[in-house]
């Protein structure tokens, strides 16, 4: 059950970073989600990003990263340069060093992997590594590719019983435990004295040992974003706590007894007792338990796109963080798109879609919620009149929308792990999410998306698309598999929150 398209979304903000430019050469720092080159299968608006179109054509292309790697990226300027680049490319005096975060441990702490990579069948290829540092469930090597096949560091890992993290061809498609292909093309050594070298991301930050801060540091440094994670338990050496970011004020869930780092300055911190399993009632309110109350309701942007919070008055804020690139992807890819968003909550999948040009439907079990979607369409300058909002039962409502014919270019699913809905019926994401999906599937349109997601802790990510592929009519396919953004890293065990998009024939 292989997603048919494998590829990092490119960050809103993210951009090639110029390292090296004369007459004969061109160096770039190349993000992840960025072509080397135009690929010919996508063009328009929502076209892939390409480094040669960003730096205007008329390149030499010698060497190649995978659109989901990052680092350096050379091209040629002239014949001088080409000759250079190829010289030093055929007779391996360039060197080039690569990092890699691979799942589990590797064999030895160093050698050497020869085996033939599927890409360049009956062509040798080899590829040295060392290990650089390890932690749990991850290893982080340097890797020195001495041939240069296609895919060649990802092929040789895997087939050393340890896959680069997030390799969604060569690893576990399903189970993607980073935001991102775990790859970066860190020097470039040409052998004649010219050096390139491009930074580790902020993706790898942690894996090399450096405190959350460091892997967040994009998040706080983007005006246009006001919200996240700063610290998600264990990944981040604090079990047992998550601190989220939300303005100048900070949303605390934890343990009892557990101990936490100093908590960053802010206007005011609310503490939330965390329990595993909120469908039953029961849990404490929100408290405020340092510095002043927050506005109510609360303006954060993500990438741009405003949304309005309440803190301290539910055990929600209205907005869940985990699911911000899906959001993300939304406000960009949802022009001329008809949605229905069920389990809407406070529309934050809603406010997104409307901003990227979609019209959308709303339906949750509380109006309450649903209120509050309005004030957000109109803090980003939406009409709020061209947006419907529907108070019920999602399960009821799926079947009488089905029965009037409607259909949505995207259908999403994003049910709570269990639920008593308006018959008094318990719901469990673990054993009842196949049903929901053949609700679902009918009002897709020909060729649309159907979005599914939970946070059921006991569905991994196999047994999670089994469910939904037992609702599924023939001919559906897995087309994306969200992997958890950066302020939500996991290691020894799946993402809590699992989203996958699937195409409706």
């Amino acid at each position: 059950m292989r997603p048919r398209l494998i590829h990092s979304e490119p960050a809103p903000s993210s951009a090639p970073r110029l390292l090296h430019r004369d007459a004969d050469l061109v160096v770039v720092d190349k993000p992840a989600g960025w072509l080397t080159h135009p690929d010919g299968t996508a063009a328009g608006p929502h076209a892939r990003p390409d480094v040669l179109t960003w730096l205007g054509g008329g390149l030499g292309v010698h060497q190649r990263l995978d659109v989901d790697t990052s680092g350096v990226l050379a091209f040629s300027a002239s014949p001088a340069g080409a000759a250079r680049l190829q010289g030093a490319l055929a007779d391996r005096r360039a060197k080039k060093t690569y990092l890699a975060v691979v799942e589990g441990t590797p064999p030895a702490a160093e050698g050497r992997l020869t085996g033939a990579v599927p890409e360049a069948p009956g062509l040798p290829a080899e590829t040295a590594w060392r290990v650089r540092r390890a932690g749990p469930g991850w290893t982080l090597v340097e890797a020195h590719p001495l041939t240069g096949r296609t895919h060649q560091i990802r092929a040789h890992l895997a087939q050393a019983g340890c896959p680069v993290r997030a390799d969604a061809r060569y690893g576990d498609p399903l189970d993607l435990r980073a935001p991102r292909l775990l790859l970066h093309c860190a020097l470039l050594d040409l052998g004649d004295g010219a050096r390139f070298e491009a930074e580790a991301p902020p993706e790898l930050a942690r894996y090399l040992g450096a405190p959350p801060e460091a892997t967040r540091a994009g998040l706080a440094a983007d005006a246009d974003t006001t919200c996240h994670r700063l610290l998600d338990g264990a990944a981040d050496g604090c079990p047992g706590w998550a601190v989220d970011r939300y303005g100048d004020w900070l949303w605390v869930q934890h343990d009892a007894g557990t101990p936490l780092r100093p908590l960053p300055p802010s206007r005011g911190v609310y503490t939330v007792r965390a329990e595993r399993d909120r469908s039953r009632g029961g849990q404490p309110a929100p408290a405020l338990t340092a510095g002043e109350p927050a506005p109510q309701p609360l303006e954060v942007r993500e990438h741009g796109v405003r949304y309005r919070v309440r803190l301290g008055e539910h055990l929600s804020t209205g907005l869940f963080l985990d699911q911000r690139p899906q959001r993300a992807w939304l406000a960009r890819h949802a022009e001329g798109l008809r949605v229905l968003n069920t389990f809407a909550h406070a529309g934050g999948f809603s406010v997104a879609a409307a901003v990227g040009g979609a019209r959308t439907v709303s339906v949750d079990l509380s109006r309450a919620w649903l209120d509050r979607i309005p004030e957000q369409l109109a803090a980003n300058g939406v009409d709020p009149a061209g947006h419907d909002a529907i108070f019920g039962d999602v399960f009821d409502w799926l079947g009488r929308l089905a029965r009037r014919g409607e259909r949505f270019e995207l259908v999403i699913l994003d049910p709570p792990s269990t639920s008593v809905g308006s018959k008094k019926r318990r719901w469990s994401a673990a054993r009842d999410y196949a049903d929901l999906v053949r609700l679902a599937a009918p009002l897709v349109a020909p060729g649309g998306r159907l979005w599914t997601a939970t946070n059921h802790r006991q569905l991994t990510p196999a047994r999670f698309a089994r469910q939904v592929r037992g609702g599924l009519p023939e001919g559906a396919f897995l087309e994306r598999v969200c992997a958890p953004p950066i302020d939500f890293p996991c290691d020894d065990a799946p993402a809590p929150v699992k989203t996958f998009v699937w195409r409706l024939p």
